[in-house]
């Protein structure tokens, strides 16, 4: 491969060839010793400020020249350099041209000059210049590469005129000579794949050594425009973004997630649930917003239409810039930068609808609720006058249900969500040095609960500003978040509810404030005037410097401050469901009927950072350094108020309470977090072959233990590009063969300050001598560390042909992690916070993208991806005894049905714990159980548990494709996840341990055990007495008998698209018209029938987007 350089370190401005010429100095001195010829040709630009073009394969491996000149001229330097080489020179005006001689003549005779230079200057739509932009004659392998200033002069042979212009994430442009004075280079969605954006600076993929995964704004576009946490989930399998079975499609419900397994204990609660809070996942990556970190709930409430990219940071290679805070991994967002020169207008709007998805559910109709009350024995006694009022009681609810009576009460508080959505962009840009782009979004999100909302109200203005080698930018964003959970309240209310009960007053037709005799009827609550709202409002100003001080030399700073408040109200009347119970019928009670919630938060962020980056290129050699720190403070507290006595549901205001909630008084939490680090990182590239990338950070945190402020995060990582060896190098098969190795330590702090610190309580209820005392709430730990992650990493990412391939093993360590150390009671205290105990990880991703079809119209790729993950306790600490021995207790309750978490070693953190069943047994309809001595018996004993299963999958991926065909485009993608279980609490709560006076699944009427012989899996429904005199009458436990594979195929996502051709739209001064339609969450194929959002129902989605610019 032919490579013609000019030094790209030699800071060539944009000049004339008149001015060149008038720089230039013809007489040098120089000193050379055993020094290679790219470098003598480098000295001899330096000082002459001559352009020097030549062919890289010709100089490379010419080295050892040795000679001194003192203010010779510019020909005897040169014929001196290349005094018994093949080589010869030309000079023409400002520029020498080495070349091979031809013919064997003198290397220092004249050669005929080419017939013109051309000159210009290459820059981004903005106007910035770009450095190192390959710049080629068309037909030939001549070139050179554009300077600091993205100035460039090149000599144009007879004969030829078109120059290509090529760089990395820009689309190539071939251009007329009469056409370069100024160039402008578009960025291209694809080549964005080819970069990895770390958040602190910008590398190529190529001689990168981390893992690392880039998603375009094009990728997130394809499977969804709802939310950025919806398109990841189905595109990146090893960021796994967990289903709520409890909260399904709640607009205002944040999703859990964790990056490649567990790595951390559950954190306790802190005792005052603030609403809001969402501080402290212990298992959540790290999020960087134009560098700055941000939350998942500003992420979450992103106009997906500002993001340009988004990089996951995996392994150690990738993430330890962030040292202490990248354990869990890093997902770095980067939005779109200022796009040109032009004024431009964007306006954006989609209308999108969720349904509400109910086919999880398997309720009884009327009558088979009926029927199975019947054999439950509802309706039969012993005592003959209370037979007669049972039987007349069932007969006038068969006659209702035989009239019609069946009320569907899953649909009562549900609709059908229409939501919308609007951006307006606007980019003003008269000036190549001052640009801004303003944004005005307005997202309303309808959840498909009566009443259920998110509206995000958000203005960003992005202001740009380049002088000379300066660049400021910055961008301020200001945002308003509301979110409106249902008044209908807790979906599984109308779930339990019997189907032969009216939902309406039958003389009335109005919603009835009981269904039968003294059950509330959820529905009536919805017409009281209900509030449960919370609100957020925020700002953020993050600014951004860049003084590129010398071609090889760069400085940038950041000033990061962000500001938060939040309030929540939650207020119920006296008339609320919660308020009918026998607990409220004395008189002093009802004054207290009706109850308001009032929470306030806020936080603060401020951090700045500098950083000062070297990049170099000689001969082969390619050198980046990067150093630098950071500073920052982050403020929190949070305050949360009850009171009670609110007769008159139209005072939904706190200050018309009778009286502070019994029992209750104002509470908080606060919290003040500091930080200081020190980053330094090393990158070093020989002839695009050989990459080595090193990494280490100190940090200091008020987080840590006073006898552990600093903590150090390192990495080193290391790649080898085979498709640039000289053996694999000259064919088109094997596009690329990199593989990669890394290892390194990084941190996790994810917790609250309060672990660490000594925190003290005031005694609020009584005095001493007229003072109020204090007491220690938490024993400190000064010794206290951060968690720690070692990660091992070897990955391979291979193109061949059409298909592209990514392979990565990763073995993960974590250890100091947090735990409750149980400590003598003498010290006041119970447990303290300590650094115990080790748990690894390991895991498989792979990916695999292949294009069956690319062509001037348009493109068909196929894809699909694959995480493995196996979560193990390696090393447990003693301490967890005791809270296993707590657990094992719960797990004896005779009225605990569910498993409890234990922890094991050689167990994974989510392992299931159950007795294990044989089934039922046909001759008893008794569960048979297995001791741990292998023999059976019917008695329950939960030290028989064992492990049954894990919650997590080991296995998801997706698969699926896109295409495009003259402006129309079409994508689907599917996901799967396997080899993990679940507990089937369904078949638990709703089959066995039934309550019969509500409603429960079908499968208590067919599958289970009513006879003698019958093979059911089952048991007898009610109580019943065995031959031996015993009742049966307790709750179904925890056994094997419930723990089911979970294998699951999903239809997550089909969009469909046109764009306008330019040429047709330009006829009404539009410059961009596109039409575009999505479903999300279209069908789910499940081995396990399993009720899924019990609390708040899952939905599935479909949008119609229009999107225009002028």
């Amino acid at each position: 491969m032919w490579l013609l350089a000019i030094s790209v370190w030699g800071a060539p401005r944009q000049a004339t060839a008149s001015e060149a010429y008038q720089q230039r100095r013809e007489r040098i001195s120089v000193s050379f010793r055993n020094a290679s010829l790219a470098e003598v040709l480098q000295r001899i630009k330096q000082q002459t400020g001559y352009y020097i073009l030549y062919n890289s394969d010709a100089v490379r491996g010419i080295g050892g020249i040795s000679f001194s000149k003192a203010d010779a001229p510019v020909r005897e330097v040169l014929d001196e350099a290349l005094r018994g080489t093949r080589l010869e020179y030309s000079i023409d005006d400002d520029t020498i041209v080495i070349r091979v001689r031809s013919g064997g003549g003198n290397a220092s005779a004249p050669q005929k000059a080419p017939d013109k230079v051309v000159s210009g200057r290459v820059t981004d739509t903005a106007g910035a210049p770009l450095v190192g932009v390959n710049i080629l004659i068309q037909g030939t392998a001549t070139g050179v590469v554009s300077g600091s200033d993205g100035g460039f002069s090149i000599r144009m042979p007879e004969g030829r005129d078109n120059l290509i212009f090529s760089y990395i994430g820009y689309v190539s442009q071939t251009l007329s000579s009469a056409q370069t004075r100024l160039v402008r280079l578009v960025q291209d969605e694809q080549e964005i794949e080819n970069v990895v954006v770390t958040g602190i600076f910008t590398r190529k993929k190529e001689s990168y050594t981390g893992s690392a995964t880039t998603i375009t704004s094009g990728q997130l576009a394809r499977v969804s425009n709802r939310n950025v946490f919806e398109s990841l989930k189905n595109i990146e399998p090893s960021l796994y973004i967990m289903d709520n079975t409890l909260m399904g499609s709640d607009p205002n419900t944040l999703p859990d997630m964790q990056l490649r397994g567990i790595t951390t204990f559950p954190s306790e609660s802190t005792g005052v649930n603030i609403k809001g809070n969402y501080q402290n996942r212990p298992n959540q990556p790290l999020f960087i917003l134009d560098g700055f970190e941000t939350t998942a709930e500003k992420v979450m409430d992103m106009d997906m239409t500002r993001i340009e990219s988004i990089t996951i940071l995996k392994d150690a290679a990738a993430k330890a810039l962030y040292g202490s805070k990248a354990a869990n991994g890093v997902i770095v967002i980067e939005t779109k930068r200022l796009a040109g020169n032009q004024e431009l207008v964007t306006y954006t709007g989609s209308i999108e609808v969720s349904m509400p998805d109910l086919t999880s559910y398997n309720l009884c109709n009327a009558w088979e609720k009926l029927e199975a009350e019947r054999i439950e024995g509802v309706y039969t006694s012993a005592n003959p006058q209370t037979q007669v009022d049972l039987t007349k009681r069932y007969n006038a609810l068969k006659a209702q249900v035989l009239g019609g009576l069946d009320t569907y009460w899953l649909a009562k508080p549900l609709r059908t969500g229409v939501g919308h959505k609007h951006t307006l962009s606007v980019e003003l840009g008269d000036s190549r040095k001052l640009r801004a782009m303003i944004d005005f979004s307005y997202n309303n999100v309808a959840g498909v609960m009566k009443g259920s909302e998110r509206t995000v109200l958000s203005g960003d203005v992005n202001v740009s500003y380049r002088k000379k080698n300066f660049l400021f930018r910055n961008i301020l964003s200001v945002s308003n978040t509301r979110s409106d959970n249902s008044p209908w309240g807790d979906f599984g209310d109308y779930a339990r509810m019997n189907p032969y009960w009216s939902a309406v007053d039958p003389q009335t037709g109005q919603i009835a404030r009981w269904a039968y005799d003294e059950v509330a009827n959820p529905m009536y609550d919805a017409t009281l005037g209900t509030l449960d709202r919370e609100t957020y409002t925020s700002v953020t100003d993050n600014f951004y410097a860049e003084w590129q001080a010398t071609e090889a030399l760069k400085l940038t700073a950041r000033l990061g401050i962000a500001v938060k408040r939040s309030d929540a109200d939650e207020f119920y009347p006296a008339k609320h469901s919660k308020f009918a119970t026998s607990a409220y019928e004395s008189t002093s009670m009802q004054l207290r009927k009706g109850s308001y919630q009032l929470d306030n938060g806020k936080s603060s962020d401020i951090s700045g950072e500098i950083y000062a980056n070297y990049a170099k290129n000689w001969g082969r050699h390619y050198l980046y350094v990067n150093a630098g720190g950071r500073i920052a403070e982050n403020t929190y507290s949070a305050y949360q108020h009850y009171a009670e006595g609110f007769p008159n549901s139209q005072t939904a205001d706190i200050t018309f309470a009778r009286q502070y909630a019994q029992d209750k008084k104002p509470v908080g939490i606060s919290s003040i977090t500091r930080e200081i680090s020190f980053l330094g990182t090393a990158s070093y590239s020989y002839d695009d072959r050989y990459n080595v990338d090193l990494t280490f950070r100190e940090s200091a945190s008020s987080l840590y233990g006073a006898d552990n402020r600093w903590s150090s995060a390192w990495s080193a990582g290391v790649a080898w590009n085979l498709h640039n060896e000289p053996f694999l190098r000259d064919q088109d098969v094997l596009k690329q063969f990199k593989i990669r190795a890394s290892a390194g330590l990084t941190g996790n702090q994810n917790y609250d300050t309060n672990e660490v610190l000594a925190t003290y309580l005031y005694y609020t209820g009584a005095t001493y001598h007229g003072q109020t005392g204090a007491y220690l709430s938490k024993m400190p730990n000064p010794a206290l560390k951060w968690e720690q992650r070692m990660d091992y990493n070897v990955g391979a990412d291979i193109t061949v042909h059409r298909a592209t391939i990514a392979f990565d093993y990763y073995n993960s360590v974590t250890e100091n992690m947090l735990t409750d150390v149980v400590i003598p009671t003498s010290t006041g205290f119970d447990t303290v916070k300590d650094n115990l105990g080790k748990v690894r990880n390991r895991g498989i991703e792979a990916k695999l993208s292949y294009t069956l079809w690319q062509g001037k119209q348009g493109f068909f790729n196929l894809f699909g991806s694959i995480a493995y993950n196996k979560n193990i306790i390696i090393n447990l600490s003693e301490s967890l005894k005791a809270y296993n021995e707590k657990m094992m207790a719960q797990a004896q309750d005779k009225s605990n049905s569910t498993p409890v978490l234990i922890y094991q070693d050689g167990m994974p953190m989510n392992a299931i714990w159950a007795v294990p069943s044989l089934g039922i047994d046909p001759t008893t309809g008794q569960e048979i159980y297995v001791r741990k001595d292998g023999t059976l018996t019917y008695e329950y004993d939960a030290q028989d548990q064992v492990v049954a299963g894990i919650s997590d999958p080991k296995y998801r991926g997706n698969f699926g494709f896109a295409a495009e065909y003259k402006g129309f485009g079409l994508s689907a993608t599917c996901t799967f996840l396997g080899g993990g279980q679940r507990y089937n609490t369904t078949l638990v709560n709703k089959v066995e341990n039934v309550d019969i006076h509500y409603n429960v699944d079908r499968r208590v009427l067919y599958g289970r055990w009513q006879t003698p012989g019958q093979n059911a899996m089952f048991k007898k429904l009610g109580s019943y007495t065995d031959e031996n005199g015993k009742q049966h009458d307790e709750k179904t436990r925890a056994t094997t008998r419930f723990v089911q594979d979970n294998n699951e195929l999903t239809f997550s996502s089909l969009s469909l698209y046109y764009e306008f051709n330019p040429r047709l739209i330009s006829k009404i001064r539009l410059k961009r018209l596109k039409l575009a339609f999505y479903m999300n969450n279209i069908a789910t194929l499940s081995s396990i029938r399993i009720e899924r959002g019990t609390t708040y129902p899952f939905a599935r989605s479909m949008s119609f987007q229009l999107t225009g610019t002028f």
